[in-house]
């Protein structure tokens, strides 16, 4: 008995139990005696209320719906060994045993493959139990024959699937018929349910097999009832994702502020969702979310997850920093301990050496060993021993009883059944004492449960309702909410064609009575249809999905069509705020008292390219904190490079040259070695070193026949030249290596080289005006100072160890002029800097594009008039 089609909410339920008051009267039953099955729990205070509000309204029906239904006839038992549970924690490794089973070498052989295949088996063998379980128990046994003959079908394309179906049947006949069977045994006065949306087909199996009277209220929107509707609907187009979600969420507090609450914010794009409760979390809107989220995305499935990251044999020391950072208090030692690993370079725990530690790290470190301990075994254990390890683990982090106080932290002990032991002859306990992992098993499977199992937040205290409920489009259906704002109503995410169930297809599925793609897609659009029986509906949809074009729903746009009158488009729902600039001045400090008494290369060339970030870096002494990245980059390369050189001309023996490519190699493994990496974080380089190591020996080899010979390598020095005595200023440094070569006029000279693994081209640029290079002059004039070598015998080249362009010497073409003026330069800077000038920050060039104090000078915020 459908109500009319544009009864907006509230009438539509009057109507509704009006037809089950009447109803009642007419088969001259007891009220209080009838069952109304609704679709969600959600329906059951508004089905109440309803009836309540009848004028000399009888007593109460039972309102309810399958699962509240099924709990009140008695508790469910726990599941026996081997049965489909319906578990997300127990049933995936039920799947993956009887997977085994089958193929016993398809985790060794396919490890993706086979977890693949058991998310599939687990959730097909899921939706045949129910379609069996929603049947009388007198039709399942047909219902299985039937089933079992239709996935007996030929062998050849999608065979695998077909076996796995047939698996999934099987195992799907081993759960529990007690909860169906005590609703088929149910036998009340009489049966009333509502249709709406997608049907259920426990509902339809439960009342066609009734011998009770019954009666069924249609409240479907039907096609030509959505060219009259109640209330208002706009629809806004939007420009990108950020545009969508600011409007939803500008959309939500124009409703508040009109006092229209509360408002339904519709979950179909979860990301965008996501965003725009973040937006109205700022304006402190408080959100009853129902459609749950992860627990693997809470702060308790986070620090769990964290800490066995951290315990890896192969954690990075960022797993731990990270985990650190995550307790819920203070850790006294962690920035000691980060400190100490930046300044070595360490970025994997097994790297570390407590002999380096400074006492409050050393006490840290010590103290998570102890953590740690109990999850460091390398053997295989029990699913049940590892739960036993971690929850010992937490206690000795003083984790357990924060965990136990937080809504979430509870969840996810249980979801990971931490708390107690299984119980006795349990399909859990079987498994738990069964399953063996090892710890990276335990870390994927504890990840497998946070990602299957959602959190269920408890009811917020708020004095009453949420202003804002977050739900699924299902969930939305025939509730009184003052006004619906609905996202992501997009072809991508309203009214596309929904896949098929990955090992049946829509035939099979068809066939054994299950929903197919199509039946889903009818399904949404009914639920779609009941949204406009709301006062306000907003519709919002974006034109593009990053760099890609993205549609309005198919939905939308029939709705559109249908009813054109009654849909307008949506206006502007943001209000303007007007930003008044203010540009900053252009930053001028002054710092003669912080100015240095040495000076190296780089801080040179530093000031030389801005001296508001010589200021910053050299003189404030700030700096970005540098990620600690186990992976091996460039520069990790070029120190591995400069040392294995160094030791390899300070053990070579002169003129046995063919025995130089055995030491080099020899040399690289051993540096490899101490740098703690394995083959394959350094296999890129060593390629790269292989290519270059007979280039590098066939050059050196071709200098040597010339004279030259290595003098010395890695030389620190530290000088004060003449022409900087008035600044009190020395010079610092570390040349890569100096060489006695042949000079002018037969005499003997001095060469600097320096190591460089940057292009050629690069390299060349740099030297095409020699006044512009800052480091080779400066090593020549600090040569000169500390060891009484003046410039005019040094020679100096960069060496270029770029692998795909073999070794280049690039050699400076006047290094003593260059080394003259640049001493000049020195000496007239800090003399200004010493008397109070200025450091500007020069904006200009490329030193400004990738720097990192720009965001202290401000750059892009300077008047246009700067000076």
């Amino acid at each position: 008995m459908p109500p009319e089609a544009d009864l907006a909410v509230a009438a539509c339920w009057t109507r509704l139990v009006r037809e089950i008051a009447a109803f009642s009267r007419r088969e001259a039953l007891a009220s209080r005696d009838v069952v109304v099955l609704l679709p969600f729990a959600q329906h059951l205070s508004l089905a109440r209320a309803a009836w309540l509000a009848l004028d000399h309204a009888p007593w109460i029906p039972r309102f309810e719906t399958t699962q509240t239904l099924q709990r009140s006839l008695g508790p469910p038992l726990p599941a026996a060994p081997g049965e489909l549970a319906f578990d997300p924690v127990a049933d995936p490794l039920q799947a993956a045993q009887l997977l085994r089973e089958q193929v016993p070498d398809w985790p060794h052989r396919d490890p993706r493959g086979f977890a693949l295949a058991v998310a599939r088996l687990n959730e097909t063998a899921q939706v045949l139990a129910r379609a069996r379980l929603a049947l009388p128990p007198a039709q399942r046994a047909a219902w299985l024959e039937k089933a079992r003959s239709l996935l007996s079908g030929p062998t050849g394309p999608g065979q695998q699937e077909r076996a796995l179906a047939r698996l999934a049947l099987e195992w799907s006949n081993t759960a529990a018929t007690m909860g169906a069977d005590a609703l088929y045994a149910l036998r009340p006065a009489a049966w009333v349910a509502l249709r709406v949306g997608a049907s259920d087909p426990l509902v339809e199996s439960l009342l066609a097999a009734s011998s009770e009277p019954v009666l069924w209220l249609d409240a479907d929107l039907r096609a030509p009832g959505l060219r009259s509707v109640p209330g208002a609907v706009q629809v806004s187009e939007c420009d990108d994702f950020e545009d969508e979600a600011q409007r939803a969420a500008a959309q939500v507090l124009a409703h508040l502020a009109q006092g229209e609450q509360p408002v339904a914010l519709v979950a179909l794009d979860r990301v965008l969702v996501r965003r725009v409760r973040a937006l109205l979390e700022r304006q402190q809107v408080p959100v009853s979310d129902e459609t749950g989220w992860k627990l693997s995305t809470t702060r308790a499935g986070a620090t769990v997850m964290g800490l066995l990251r951290a315990v890896h044999p192969r954690a990075a020391t960022d797993d731990l920093l990270d985990w650190l950072a995550s307790a819920p208090a203070p850790v006294d030692g962690r920035a000691a301990l980060d400190a100490a690993w930046r300044r070595d370079g360490i970025t994997a725990l097994r790297q570390v050496d407590e002999a380096r530690l400074e006492p409050a790290a050393l006490a840290l470190w010590q103290q998570w060993l102890a953590i740690g301990e109990p999850l460091s075994a390398t053997r295989r254990l029990a699913l049940g021993e590892w739960l036993s390890r971690l929850r010992e683990a937490l206690l000795r982090a003083g984790l357990w009883e924060s965990l136990l106080g937080d809504a979430a932290g509870r969840q996810v002990i249980d979801a990971l059944r931490c708390r107690a032991e299984p119980p006795a002859g349990s399909a859990w306990g079987q498994q738990a004492a069964r399953v063996r992992f090892d710890a990276d098993g335990l870390r994927d499977w504890v990840d497998g449960v946070l990602e299957a199992v959602s959190f269920e937040p408890p009811s917020p205290d708020l004095g009453g309702a949420a202003p804002v409920i977050l739900t699924p489009l299902a969930r939305a259906m025939l509730r009184p909410f003052a006004a619906v704002v609905c996202p992501g109503a997009d072809a991508a995410h309203l009214g596309a064609l929904p896949k098929p169930q990955a090992l049946l297809g829509d035939a099979l599925a068809a066939a054994l009575g299950l929903p197919s793609s199509a039946q889903r897609r009818e399904h949404e659009r009914r639920a779609f249809a009941q949204l406009l029986r709301v006062p306000q509906l907003t519709l919002l949809h974006r034109r593009r999905d990053g760099a890609e074009p993205l549609q309005a729903s198919p939905l939308l746009l029939q709705l559109q069509f249908d009813a054109r009158e009654a849909v307008r488009s949506g206006g502007e729902p943001r209000t303007p705020v007007a930003v008044v600039p203010r540009p900053l001045a252009h930053p001028l400090p002054v710092a003669p008292a912080l100015l240095p008494d040495s000076l190296n290369a780089t801080a040179y060339e530093a000031l030389r390219a801005c001296p508001y970030r010589f200021f910053a870096q050299r003189l404030l002494g700030l700096a970005e904190a540098e990620e600690l990245d186990d992976a091996v980059d460039k520069r990790d390369y070029g120190t591995w490079l400069h040392a294995v050189l160094q030791d390899f001309h300070r053990q070579r023996q002169p003129g046995a040259p063919q025995d130089d490519a055995a030491l080099l190699l020899r040399i690289a493994r051993a540096r490899q070695a101490l740098l703690a990496r394995d083959d394959a974080d350094f296999l890129p380089f060593a390629v790269w070193f292989e290519d270059l190591l007979p280039r590098y020996l066939a050059w050196w080899h071709a200098e040597e026949a010339l004279g030259a010979n290595v003098i010395d390598t890695e030389l620190e020095l530290l000088a004060q030249p003449p022409a900087l005595a008035a600044a009190g200023l020395r010079l610092r440094g570390t040349l890569d290596r100096i060489d006695a070569v042949p000079g002018k006029g037969g005499h003997g000279a001095h060469r600097i080289l320096d190591y460089k693994t940057s292009s050629e081209t690069t390299l060349r640029e740099r030297l095409r005006q020699p006044l512009e290079d800052t480091q080779l002059p400066f090593y020549a004039a600090l040569l000169d100072a500390s060891r009484g070598v003046p410039p005019g015998d040094v020679q100096a080249a960069y060496l270029s160890l770029d692998g795909r362009e073999g070794v280049k010497l690039l050699a400076h073409p006047d290094v003593a002029a260059s080394a003259a003026t640049l001493l000049e330069g020195i000496a007239a800077d800090f003399t200004r800097l010493q008397a109070g000038a200025p450091m500007p920050a020069l904006g200009e060039g490329s030193a400004c594009e990738h720097c990192s104090a720009r965001g202290l000078c401000r750059r892009d915020h300077w008047r246009e008039d700067r000076a």
